[in-house]
Parts: structure tokens; C-alpha cells; sequence
């Protein structure tokens, strides 16, 4: 493998910059990335992979669509070409491992089914052009392309994919010592604060009621909650359909029938919460409950002099410590990292001995 390169002379900054920079009015990083492409506006060749040409316009495309986010966030004209070269190496790169890649599958397997690439075009053209080919095919004059080049586009993405894909399927299985030796090493990650699981049940006044009437309205679905016998006449007498069941209805039944909040579609399912992180008063109430109890209904006031009760249920509590690996959440979490870290060994090694067999260049 040949590497010799200057990607720094390929994105360079004009001189004429600091010139500016001295000017009364110094070019926005917009301006000096406009000024910047144009200067390059002459193709030329970036580099090569196994004799497949990446052009100076290859790379450019691929890092246009980066400028305003790249501007947002440099502090200088300084720091934006310098991240701007950066990532445009980085994309001469990829555009070099990719040609390896596509080049090591027709070598090996020849080509792809045809079938699969006008499967892929068929679905563009139903999902995003309602199955119009004309409409299509403007789209891709507008691109500045053609029908057979977006083909040979489609049948290289899924050439890389599919290879990539059959790497990464040599990485799935995760050993149990693989888990127990990241678990070791990453302990901290998998610490917990003092946490709850709870459902919540929230009560807003209307508009033709008092607070008062608003405070008894929550105080009676309270009551109700902690006896679920009065459950159904507790409906029956706010006038509301309960959701049709063949026994004692529950809390979440009762949730998604009269609580107006976000979790009300989900029986009030709020699930895991650390508790420093919710309102002092509602932790304080959570912390005396046992786990099933249903708490006091607590009044919050809104602007405007409007009225809200929370009616919560603690349905697990967690103190702060230390996860475990019999922790299942914490044991799948462990094996998905571990997964994503094989995976992306297993691609870095298979592109060293691609890059180290195969003659790349960068100009």
C-alpha cells in the first residue's frame, strides 16, 4: 500500500484570507467556505483505491452538506478549516475503503442479482415518487445524474452493505467472559441513583370548577383507588363509561379513562425514575409509600390560578448502589456494546488486510 497525501493543500485556506481577516469587514465563515470551494471548482483527482479515480468533486459533494453545521460551531476561521480539512480526509478515506470494498466482492463473487438492484429503484420510486417513473427520472436530471448512474450508485450500496453486513455477522455471539470482563472495567456505567417506578394519575380543575370542587373530584378517585370495590360506582357518579372488564377495575384502567396527562395512554405508566431528579414534593410523597400504596392526591397551582393533583402509585423502588450482572436490563446492555465493540473490530481488521493488499493513494 502505497500513502503519500496533502489533504491539507487539497482543502487549503486562500492566503487572501488573513488578508481579509485585516479588512473592515471580515468575511462571515460562510463566505470563506463559499470562497474556498470555489477555488476548487477545477475537478481533479483526490486519490485513488485499486485504480478506481476519487475525484476532488466526489469528496466535495459529501462534505457540502456539512458547512452550516461546521460554521455553528467554529469559534474562528482558524478552527473551521481546520475541522473542515479533517473531515474531508476523513471522507477521502471512507471513499477509498469503500472502493476496496465493492472492488473485493466482484473479485470474489462477481456481480449482484439485477433483480435486487430494480427491487431497490421499484421501492424509491413507489415510497417517495407515488410510482411515477417520469417524475423520477426529473429528479434525477435536476441531480445532475442519470438513470444508469444512480443504478451503478444502488448496486455499490448494496454491495457494501451486504459485505459489511457478512463481517459483522462473525462478531455476533458474545461470550460470557467477553460480558464479565467489560462489566469489570465499566462498573461505574452501570451505577443507579435512588429511583422508583410509579404510575401516575393527573387531575386538572375545569374550566366551570372550583378548586375546591376540583380538590373532592381527586380526593374521591383517591379513595376509590385504595378501594377498588368503589371503583365502579366512583365512575358511575362522574358520570364517565368505564372500560368494559369482567373484574375489579384497576389503576391503569382508571388512568386512561380520566388522568390528563401523557402517560394516561399507557395506563399512567411513568416507569423508572431517579428520585432526585423529580419535584422534591413528589419524591418526598414517594419515598413514604410502600410499593402497590396510592399516595394522597398533590395539589399543584398553575398561572392563572388553575389547579392540578397528581395521584401517584409506587409500583418498584431501587436504593442507590451498584448494578450486578443478574440484573437482566444491565446483562443485555453489557452484551449490546460488547456486540457493537466486536463488530467494529472485526471491520477495522478486514479493511487493514483489504487496504494492506490492495495499492491506495491520496494526492
Amino acid at each position: 500500500m502505497k500513502v503519500h497525501f496533502s489533504l491539507i493543500t487539497l482543502l487549503a485556506v486562500s492566503p487572501l484570507l488573513n488578508a481579509q481577516a485585516l479588512a473592515p469587514k471580515e468575511p462571515s465563515l460562510e463566505e470563506a467556505a463559499a470562497k474556498r470551494w470555489s477555488e476548487m471548482n477545477s475537478d481533479r483527482v483526490a486519490g485513488s483505491a485499486n485504480g478506481q479515480v476519487i475525484t476532488l468533486s466526489d469528496v466535495r459533494q459529501q462534505v457540502t452538506p456539512f458547512l452550516r453545521e461546521i460554521r455553528a460551531k467554529a469559534k474562528s476561521d482558524e478552527e473551521f478549516n481546520k475541522t473542515l480539512d479533517s473531515i474531508a480526509e476523513e471522507t477521502l478515506k471512507q471513499f477509498a475503503d469503500r472502493q476496496l470494498i465493492i472492488a473485493e466482492f466482484k473479485n470474489s463473487m462477481g456481480k449482484i442479482p439485477e433483480s435486487y438492484v430494480d427491487g431497490d429503484i421499484e421501492d424509491t420510486i413507489r415510497r417517495e415518487f407515488g410510482g411515477d417513473r417520469n417524475r423520477f427520472v426529473a429528479a434525477l436530471r435536476a441531480q445532475g445524474t442519470t438513470p444508469l448512474a444512480y443504478r451503478r450508485q444502488i448496486e455499490d450500496r448494496i454491495i457494501f452493505d451486504y459485505m459489511i453486513g457478512q463481517v459483522r455477522r462473525t462478531a455476533l455471539e458474545v461470550g460470557p467472559g467477553r460480558v464479565a470482563e467489560y462489566f469489570a472495567k465499566h462498573q461505574a456505567d452501570f451505577a443507579h441513583k435512588e429511583s422508583v417506578k410509579l404510575s401516575q394519575i393527573t387531575i386538572t380543575q375545569g374550566a366551570a370548577e372550583t378548586a375546591e370542587e376540583a380538590k373532592a373530584r381527586a380526593n374521591t378517585w383517591v379513595d376509590a383507588l385504595r378501594n377498588p370495590e368503589k371503583i365502579g360506582s366512583t365512575f358511575t357518579f362522574y358520570k364517565i363509561t368505564p372500560p368494559p372488564s369482567t373484574s375489579t377495575l384497576s389503576f391503569g384502567e382508571v388512568a386512561k379513562s380520566i388522568s390528563t396527562d401523557d402517560y394516561a395512554s399507557a395506563g399512567g405508566d411513568a416507569g423508572w425514575k431517579s428520585l432526585e431528579e423529580l419535584n422534591e414534593r413528589v419524591a418526598t410523597e414517594l419515598r413514604t409509600l410502600k410499593d402497590g400504596a396510592i399516595s394522597d392526591a398533590v395539589q399543584f397551582d398553575l398561572p392563572g390560578g388553575k389547579s392540578i393533583w397528581f395521584i401517584l402509585k409506587r409500583d418498584g423502588y431501587k436504593p442507590a448502589g451498584n448494578g450486578t450482572l443478574d440484573d437482566i436490563k444491565v446483562r443485555s446492555e453489557i452484551e449490546e456494546r460488547v456486540r457493537m465493540e466486536s463488530m467494529k473490530e472485526a471491520v477495522d481488521k478486514w479493511l487493514t488486510e483489504l487496504r494492506a493488499k490492495n495499492f491506495v493513494e491520496y494526492r
